[in-house]
């Protein structure tokens, strides 16, 4: 069942208390994957740099269960110019529990610095969850940064073959620069995502090993299309990444009348 949830604006604490506090020990880490691959083709700096421009840091810290402070990290990135980001499910769910004990405290999306060299973020509403992909929308409460209006990723839900080539990019525990790797698309399977979900869903299965950084980045062609989301490790092998089609994705911007970047060209996704 997908459902959703709509939350009111409510202020959160200030930025500067959160760059405190990231410097503190890292406790009750949630949702965190970091990743390395083998050496494959990378995408050009061009295309790398484009989809970075979209990419954001999600952020949740707070007391937590029994008062025990918990920070959270993850990665999202932009779909169009309003503010509405893509990231997991499971995401969100782990940021409530950091944020159990503190009313209305929100998710902050951390944006890389633009020209002034600063980094700004914003708080952000959860316009939906959808527990069978295990996929979110968030809004960010106030208008993007000026640079970041036009960094929205494009989407591709076209099919895509088995080994072809895919980058990755996103933010590995707390580290405020967005990191980027590299691989292929090795297969296919179908998974059941969530803890609430029963039914399984196909997912592409891609050779970049994931540890604790990113979950939520966005899987893109080297011609900078988008499609997938890094979701989490294989089951059956730690060594490689799960990741949901964008189409899914896709199909619930429609589903709320999102509007999102679609891919320019049909990109030439067959393996050299």
């Amino acid at each position: 069942m997908m459902r959703f949830t709509r939350h009111s604006r409510i202020p959160i604490s200030s930025f500067c208390l959160l760059l405190f506090a990231l410097h503190q020990t890292v406790q009750g880490f949630a949702f965190c994957l970091l990743f390395s691959s083998p050496a494959v083709m990378p995408a050009s700096s061009d295309v790398k740099e484009g989809v970075e421009a979209g990419v954001v840091q999600l952020l949740a810290i707070g007391p937590g269960a029994g008062d025990r402070k918990q920070e959270c990290a993850a990665t999202g990135f932009l779909v169009n110019g309003d503010g509405y980001i893509l990231t997991n499910a499971h995401v969100v769910e782990d940021a409530r529990r950091c944020l159990a004990s503190s009313p209305g405290g929100k998710i902050l999306a951390k944006f890389g610095p633009g020209k002034g060299r600063t980094s700004e973020a914003l708080a952000c509403d959860v316009v939906a969850l959808d527990d069978e992909h295990d996929l979110a929308v968030l809004k960010t409460e106030q208008p993007l940064p000026p640079e970041h209006r036009d960094a929205s990723v494009r989407l591709d839900p076209g099919p895509v073959p088995d080994g072809a080539r895919v980058t990755v990019t996103g933010h590995p525990s707390f580290l405020w620069k967005p990191k980027t790797y590299t691989g292929r698309v090795v297969a296919r399977e179908s998974l059941r995502l969530g803890e609430r979900n029963h039914e399984p869903t196909d997912v592409l299965v891609l050779n970049i090993t994931m540890q604790r950084g990113a979950s939520g980045s966005p899987v893109y062609l080297e011609s900078g299309e988008v499609v997938g989301i890094v979701e989490r490790q294989r089951p059956s092998n730690r060594l490689e990444t799960v990741a949901i089609p964008i189409a899914k994705a896709i199909a619930l911007l429609n589903r709320l009348g999102v509007v999102w970047t679609p891919a320019s060209v049909s990109p030439n996704l067959l393996s050299e």
